[in-house]
């Protein structure tokens, strides 16, 4: 451990300068990524469009707080740690464990046993009557099938719920299995919507920044609304802030 420890700090003290000037690149960068994505969230009217910009302002400042924590960090090394550090004399002792000497152990004394004979054994033959055994017929017991809901389909596969299926009805803990995919992948976001005809729709949990393919999209608790009808709407946006038609799917929640 401490062979690597000085071997990190050996790099550092190296290659300082280039570390500053790659974290200051990599901080002018997302300025700039930052003041593009604020200035196309400003411009924009519709919904969809702003909150792509919002997820990129808030990436870019990420990546500025995390380049900032690293020049932190070579600061502080280079300042204080390895001038009072000889890395030379980072040497990882090695020390051999002393071996237990083996303890002998005595070995049992076994008493001498004496079995009295009064002659050889008389051995009789008694007859054996074979006996029917029964034949049992296992009974048939039919197994109940309860019915899945079929797959909802799906006019685009890249954006599309698979789980639950149409008028699924939910209760508890749900999973949302499914695809969301594009080409300028971006992020993708699942809302639902009261009744037969939604008239407006809440985002279930954040916006997600990876694409999925057939796996899990989103879980959500269904105790936390009232009974009834939903709609499941999900929607892939792209870097430009596009989006192909969402892909909905109806249920009932019964908790």
């Amino acid at each position: 451990m401490l062979d690597i420890i000085a071997f990190m700090l050996d790099l550092v003290d190296r290659y300082v300068i280039w570390v500053y000037v790659a974290c200051l690149l990599g901080i002018i960068l997302n300025l700039y990524r930052y003041t593009q994505a604020r200035a196309a969230r400003a411009n924009t009217i519709f919904t969809v469009e702003r909150e792509a910009a919002a997820h990129r302002e808030g990436r870019a400042m990420s990546n500025v707080g995390l380049l900032l924590g690293l020049t932190a960090v070579v600061l502080v090394l280079q300042f204080y740690v390895l001038p009072a550090v000889d890395t030379s004399e980072l040497v990882q002792a090695t020390t051999t464990p002393a071996q237990d000497e083996p303890t002998a152990t005595p070995r049992p004394t076994l008493a001498p046993t004496s079995a009295a004979v009064d002659g050889p054994p008389t051995l009789t033959r008694q007859p054996v009557t074979p006996t029917a055994e029964p034949t049992f017929t296992p009974a048939v017991t039919a197994t109940p099938v309860t019915p899945t809901p079929p797959p909802s389909s799906c006019a685009d596969p890249n954006t599309c719920i698979t789980s639950p299926g149409a008028s699924a009805v939910l209760s508890g803990m749900v999973a949302i299995r499914g695809s969301a995919q594009h080409p300028n992948f971006q992020f993708y976001k699942i809302e639902y919507g009261l009744g037969e005809d939604p008239a407006g729709w809440n985002s279930i949990g954040e916006t997600v920044g990876h694409p999925v393919e057939n796996g899990t999209l989103m879980t959500f608790d269904s105790a936390a609304l009232p009974n009834g009808v939903y709609w499941l709407r999900l929607t892939v946006v792209d870097i430009t802030g596009n989006f192909p038609n969402p892909h909905r799917v109806r249920v009932v929640i019964e908790n």
